[in-house]
């Protein structure tokens, strides 16, 4: 099995390696972290703009976005983590704030469409405005070392509590090293 590219890898390169290696990439490194975080924070995200909604439908729609999210979140994780070390850096964040969420909400919008969802377009509206940022941050985070599966990573509790300083270090443009 080929090695993973470097973190001083180009962007280019790592998306070819991503392009090769689809199953290492995908599904031997899901990242269960941001599966969970992202079932969780799009759950409530998605549930705020349907509690006008009661009964059946609220609950069905939040039940495909959960489900979604609980199995693309993995996926985007990984793909996430694998762009972490890219550079130059402000690239690999151009790339995953764009074609990471035109690719999920494509998806996103078939499996709430296929499930016959109520209120698509809010569902949809509410998730692309969460993501380029959420997936920037994320980003941010994986480069500081955090919310990083397999070799490399630490509990889930431990990357928990190191957020909080790693987050005022981004938005501070502190150092990258906790």
């Amino acid at each position: 099995m080929p090695a993973q590219p470097e973190s001083s890898n180009r962007v280019s390169a790592v998306a070819l390696y991503l392009l090769t290696h689809p199953w290492e990439v995908f599904v031997e490194r899901w990242n269960w972290k941001a599966a969970l975080l992202s079932a969780l924070f799009r759950g409530v995200a998605f549930a705020l703009p349907m509690t006008r909604l009661v009964g059946d439908d609220a609950v069905h729609s939040l039940c495909i976005e959960i489900g979604f999210r609980l199995a693309a979140g993995g996926f985007w994780g990984s793909l996430l983590q694998a762009f972490r070390g890219a550079q130059p850096a402000w690239l690999a964040s151009l790339s995953v704030a764009i074609a990471l969420p035109a690719a999920a909400h494509g998806l996103e919008f078939a499996a709430l469409s296929a499930g016959r969802a109520t209120h698509v377009k809010t569902a949809m509206i509410v998730s692309v405005a969460i993501s380029v940022g959420s997936l920037v941050v994320n980003l941010g985070l994986m480069r500081r070392g955090l919310l990083v599966t397999g070799a490399g990573g630490h509990s889930l509790g431990a990357d928990l509590r190191r957020i909080p300083r790693a987050l005022a270090g981004m938005f501070r443009g502190t150092s990258r090293d906790l």
